[in-house]
C-alpha cells in the first residue's frame, strides 16, 4: 500500500453559502465521495466506508488568523510550530522555522522507520537560481525534503511522468516554456499515482487555491476548483484499494469570498482508504498536528490497527 497526502493551500470547511466557491461551483466527484454534499462543514463526517472527513482546527490554540508558514510546518512536522514560535507565521519561513523543520518532519519520520517517503512536485533549475532561493528563502516543504535522502525531483522526472507540477497540469509552466505542454488533470493522477506506488508516503503540494483567495479571483478560483476536483475524482477512481489518500490544507481562504485574508474556518482533513484503517481515527480534538503521525499510522497498515484493538 501507499499513502498519498494532498497538500493543498488556503481551503477552509465553509459554509452553504454564495460567497463559497466550493458549494457554488461543480465539484461532481467531491460530491460523490461526499455523499452527495460539497466541501463545506456540513459534510463533515462518514459518508461512505472507505471516505471520511474531519474538521480540523488549524488555529492551534495560539491568537490571530492561521497563517501558511506555521500551518505548514505543523502538518508536516505534527509539533505545534505556531506554539513553538510563538504566533501564526505567514509566507516563507524564516531561518529559525526552517531550521525547525528540518530537524524532524514527516520523511525523516519515515526514514526513521525503514520506510520510503518522496515530494512529488518537480522543480526547474531556474528555481535554485533565483537570488531568494540561494538566500534559503523556500516553502516549508522545500526546506523538508531537503532534508531526506530522497533527492528532489526535476524537470526530467516531469517530462519523464516521475513528476507532478504544482499546478497539476503545468499550465503555468507551459505559458512560459515552449517545450512544455500542458496535460490533464487526469493525467497528472496517473502520474501521481505510477510514482507513489513506489513509495510508502507521496505529497503533493497545490498553491494556487491560496492565490486565488488572496486575490478573490473568480476566473482562477473556477479553474482550481474544476482542476483539482477532476485530479482527485481520477486519483480515487485508480488508486489501489489499500492506498489511502489524505488531503489537507494549512488554513482557511479560497472558501470565503468575501475577504481576501485567511479565515478561522477549521480546515478539512479528507480521509480515503481500506474502513478498517478509517475504524480507528478518533475525530475528537482534531488539529493540524495529528497529520504526521496520521501518515505513519495509515502506512503502518494492519498491524497497527491489529495492535491497537488487542
Amino acid at each position: 500500500m501507499s499513502v498519498i497526502m494532498l497538500f493543498i493551500d488556503g481551503v477552509g470547511l465553509g459554509d452553504e453559502v454564495s460567497d463559497n466557491p466550493w458549494f457554488t461551483l461543480p465539484t461532481p466527484h467531491l460530491n460523490r465521495l461526499l455523499g452527495g454534499e460539497s466541501l463545506t462543514r456540513s459534510a463533515v463526517g462518514r459518508p461512505t466506508e472507505s471516505t471520511l472527513l474531519l474538521e480540523t482546527d488549524a488555529t492551534l490554540g495560539v491568537a490571530g488568523l492561521p497563517q501558511s508558514a506555521t500551518g505548514q510546518a505543523t502538518i508536516f512536522t505534527g509539533r505545534n510550530a505556531p506554539a513553538a514560535m510563538g504566533r501564526h507565521l505567514s509566507g516563507l519561513p524564516f531561518r529559525r522555522l526552517r531550521e525547525w523543520v528540518k530537524r524532524d518532519n514527516v520523511y525523516l519520520q519515515f526514514e526513521g522507520r525503514g520506510k520510503r517517503a518522496t515530494f512529488l512536485n518537480a522543480y526547474s533549475e531556474e528555481y535554485f537560481n533565483l537570488p531568494t532561493t540561494r538566500r534559503g528563502w523556500v516553502s516549508v516543504s522545500t526546506a523538508a525534503i531537503q532534508s531526506a535522502r530522497e533527492p528532489m525531483r526535476m524537470m526530467e522526472d516531469l517530462l519523464a511522468g516521475r513528476a507532478v507540477y504544482h499546478d497539476l497540469t503545468r499550465r503555468t509552466l507551459a505559458g512560459r516554456r515552449p517545450d512544455i505542454t500542458e496535460i490533464s488533470p487526469e493525467e497528472a493522477a496517473h502520474h501521481t499515482l505510477a510514482t507513489a506506488w513506489d513509495y510508502d508516503l507521496a505529497v503533493h503540494e497545490f498553491f494556487l487555491s491560496d492565490l486565488a483567495g488572496h486575490r478573490q479571483d473568480t476566473e482562477l478560483i473556477a479553474w482550481v476548483v474544476n482542476t483539482y476536483d477532476r485530479f482527485l475524482g481520477e486519483l480515487i477512481r485508480q488508486k489501489r484499494e489499500e492506498d489511502v489518500v489524505v488531503l489537507v490544507s494549512d488554513h482557511g481562504n479560497s472558501e470565503d469570498f468575501r475577504v481576501k485574508t485567511h479565515t478561522m474556518n477549521p480546515v478539512p482533513t479528507l480521509i480515503i482508504g481500506p474502513s478498517r484503517l478509517l475504524d480507528v481515527i478518533e475525530p475528537e480534538g482534531w488539529d493540524l498536528t495529528a497529520i504526521a503521525p496520521l501518515l505513519i499510522r495509515m502506512a503502518e497498515g494492519l498491524n497497527e490497527v491489529e495492535g491497537e484493538r488487542e
